[in-house]
């Protein structure tokens, strides 16, 4: 069954109850599943350096895992994106970052993590990918509502 979920159609996967809530579970596509750009990418992407997203989602805690959560519904996503979800969520709503924090700077912590993680650095071509890939997330967490 497809609903819409913010400005996304989604398919609920299940329907689960955390402490006497009914939440229904979407998988929200990656960057990679996604075919095209998502409503939000034009926004996004022209202000990527002015950004400061406001974090409007959830995060419930279930079996030890905070999940992200639109209203009723629990966001299913692939680890990277959720890395990056969790990023957006510590920066911008945990933390109370300064003036200077935008998106950006997100995204480009995101990729020196990525970096780390396989030991070698990239290439700038490879770097930019990622950072289009990320920023093609970022949208999506737009358009589903978690963030504005």
């Amino acid at each position: 069954m497809m609903e819409k979920v913010g400005n996304l159609e989604l398919e609920v996967e299940a329907i689960v109850d955390i402490d006497g809530n009914e939440y229904k579970v979407v998988n929200v596509p990656s960057a990679d599943e996604y075919r095209g750009f998502p409503p939000s990418w034009e926004y996004v992407k022209s202000n990527m350096l002015t950004w400061r997203p406001y974090f409007k989602g959830s995060m419930i805690e279930f079996n030890g895992q905070l999940i992200p959560a639109v209203g009723q519904y629990l966001l299913n996503m692939d680890e990277e994106m959720y890395k990056f979800l969790f990023d957006i969520y510590q920066t911008f709503k945990v933390n109370k970052p300064s003036i200077e924090t935008n998106i950006s700077v997100v995204i480009t912590k995101q990729i020196d993590d990525i970096e780390r993680e396989r030991g070698k650095t990239m290439s700038e071509n490879e770097r930019t990918q990622l950072y289009i890939r990320f920023a093609i997330e970022a949208a999506i967490f737009k358009d589903l509502g978690l963030i504005n």
